[in-house]
């Protein structure tokens, strides 16, 4: 892992690692969303949620033939909640994913990412997002800029584009790919350990923890399953390590 070499990329998770999420409540986004319908008078917010349990109650557990996780696209249930009960719309699927993600929880940046990004930038280090998201990458997109307003990812990849769910490493190798980096190119960032560390360690990344509760700024840890990987307790720890680093 190259850890003490710059990376040409830095590949990002979203919830717990540029965002911190409360619980989501989609009939808050639903109550949000209907209003932007052309006839939202048509239904009421009772009669969407019952629908939305109606539909996720029956849509679980999606696999593949391998028995990998699935995710199903949020387009999905919008459509189906939406047009079940009559609600019409002349804005695009992608901006109703992003009202329906905007208000369905409470929502805050993660301390540091803004300097943190700003700083990736300014060394031309190119970034990207890596996400299990039940979003299409362009709606994901639309709520990163309205949420961290001069943000510049490259792209955005979430399980929902592909199907695949980190850790399975076809959603890395599709990033990298697409980013034409070969995967030790490239450093991912998450908080979690087995989608985030074990994923992208699995296909030659620099692996990097978020772990707000360890007392340790910066550290390089070593596991037999991943190898190497960095630990932060703060971004801006990664990111004075970064402003460190040679070509």
């Amino acid at each position: 892992m190259a850890y003490n070499k710059k990376p040409k990329m830095i590949l990002f998770d979203v919830g717990g690692t540029l965002f911190d999420d409360g619980p989501c409540i989609p009939i808050d986004g639903l109550a949000q969303l209907r209003p932007a319908a052309i006839n939202p008078d048509i239904t009421d917010n009772t009669t969407l949620a019952l629908l939305w349990d109606e539909y996720m109650t029956e849509i679980t557990g999606l696999k593949s033939k391998s028995d990998i996780p699935l995710d199903m696209p949020l387009s999905a249930p919008i459509k189906y909640v939406t047009m079940k009960s009559g609600l019409k719309f002349d804005i695009p699927m992608i901006e109703q994913e992003e009202i329906f993600d905007r208000y369905n929880s409470s929502r805050k940046v993660i301390d540091g990412v803004p300097e943190l990004l700003y700083t990736l930038h300014s060394l031309s280090i190119r970034t990207a997002v890596i996400s299990n998201n039940a979003m299409s990458g362009e709606s994901l997109a639309l709520a990163l800029k309205r949420w961290i307003p001069n943000v510049r990812f490259e792209f955005c990849l979430t399980s929902a584009d592909i199907l695949y769910c980190k850790p399975c490493k076809d959603i890395f190798l599709t990033a990298s790919g697409y980013a034409n980096l070969d995967p030790s190119e490239c450093w991912y960032c998450g908080d979690s350990f087995i989608p985030d560390i074990l994923g992208s360690s699995g296909v030659g990344m620099t692996p990097v923890l978020l772990d707000t509760k360890s007392n340790t700024p910066f550290k390089v840890c070593e596991n037999e399953s991943t190898g190497k990987y960095i630990t932060v307790n703060n971004w801006n720890a990664l990111k004075e390590h970064i402003e460190n680093l040679s070509e």
